[in-house]
This record gives structure tokens, sequence and C-alpha cells, in this order.
């Protein structure tokens, strides 16, 4: 009786082991997926949350440098780029505006700095009016 219990309590643990070392492949397989398909213009994510889209990329030092924005980049390691969203078109990027004027069709006008006084008397007129 005890022995049955010993062999099958080996049996159980022999399948999570094996189930564990499919999914460790699994992944490693999907990682080294994910490794070829990314070349500059690639839109990502990373594993804290920023998105961007890859400048370059240095397989050697593990290294990934992301545009976040027009103009600002940061350097990640290569595992900490967790999911490909879009792959670029060809081989260009699209372009991105510096800033809202092709959204709205209008000129971008002169900008006034709104007083600390201004913005709590909007902020509470929205919040007044439920938006």
């Amino acid at each position: 009786m005890t022995i049955a219990l010993f062999v099958i309590f080996g049996l159980l643990i022999f399948t999570m082991f094996r189930k564990q070392r499919k999914v460790q492949a699994q992944m490693r397989e999907k990682a080294e997926q994910m490794k070829e398909k990314l070349a500059p213009g690639t839109e990502v994510m990373t594993q804290f949350g920023l998105y961007g889209s890859v400048v370059s990329v240095d397989r050697d030092e593990n290294k990934v440098v992301l545009e976040l924005s027009p103009g600002n980049t940061a350097t990640v390691h290569l595992q900490a780029v967790t999911e490909i969203l879009q792959a670029p078109a060809g081989a260009e990027a699209t372009a991105v505006p510096d800033d809202a004027s092709s959204l709205t069709g209008t000129e971008p006008g002169p900008v006034r700095a709104e007083t600390p006084e201004e913005t709590l008397k909007r902020l509470n007129d929205d919040k007044d009016n439920g938006k």
C-alpha cells in the first residue's frame, strides 16, 4: 500500500516538472521570436508599462533604445521589452507631428499661460458641470 502511494506521488512530481519544462521552453521560444522581430520603428511595450518605438537594438549589450515621445529616448534591457504592438510597415516608421495642429486642421496660435487662479476656477467649473 505504501509503495503504491510513493509511486503515485513520484508520478505526480514527474508530471509537474515535465509540464514546467515545456512551459519554460515555450516561453524561451517566444522570447527568441520576439527578439528577432525587434527592428527600428517597431512599436513595443516594456515590462513596466512604457510604450515607445524602437530606435536601435544592441544584441551584444542586450540594450534597446526606445523613443517614448518625439525627442525623448530611453535605454532599456532587451528583456524589459515584453510585447510587440505593431511591426513597422516596410522599413520606414510613420512620422509623428510635433504638435496637434494636424489633428484639428487649425494652425497653432499663441499660447497664453493660465494663472493659478484661472486654473482653479476652470477645474471647479468642470467639477460643478460634471466633467
